[in-house]
């Protein structure tokens, strides 16, 4: 049984030859009964506030969800972000990577291009210098046998003047 101030003023107690001063009791039980009234009163704000404070703290366990929601969902999106943006990069790694592998192929081709031309004109030079050396030594040939038949030519002439002069001179 719970008690109550009510049933603490309103409790009598029977009377005996050597009892407790019946003012007394009554007075003290009129005293517990205020002291009750006080913390039952105490209580009662206490359980109000108790009641508050469980709404408070319902309503920041709330407002931690919504913001663990809300932060958790900004942090899904910029990891959807960072993912795509990622993903887009290496899209676009991937493909200056296959530009750059064309412009080096393209490059490898001029290259052998010119290198071949460059082979095909030295070959050409090369044959035209041969052709040339072969004219030249040939003109050389050419030359020596013409100053071989001028050399022969002047000695001929030489002892033809020289036999002239001989017989001239046997003349006299």
């Amino acid at each position: 049984m719970q008690l109550t101030p009510e049933m603490i003023r309103e409790q009598r107690f029977k009377v005996k030859l050597s009892g407790f001063d019946k003012d007394e009791v009554t007075n003290f039980l009129i005293d517990i009964a205020e002291d009750l009234e006080e913390l039952l009163e105490e209580n009662n704000l206490l359980k109000s506030e108790l009641e508050s404070m469980k709404d408070k703290q319902k309503d920041l366990e709330d407002i931690f969800l919504s913001a663990k929601q809300f932060s958790d969902e900004k942090i899904q999106k910029a990891q959807e972000q960072g993912n795509t943006i990622l993903a887009e990069a290496q899209q676009q790694a991937a493909s200056l990577e296959e530009q750059a592998q064309l412009k080096i192929g393209e490059a490898e081709n001029k290259c052998r291009e010119i290198l071949e031309e460059a082979q095909q004109k030295a070959h050409e030079v090369l044959e035209e210098a041969q052709r040339s050396k072969a004219a030249l030594e040939q003109e050389l040939v050419d030359l020596k046998a013409k100053r071989t038949s001028l050399i022969s030519e002047i000695k001929s002439v030489l002892s033809s003047y020289q036999n002239w002069i001989r017989e001239i001179g046997d003349v006299d």
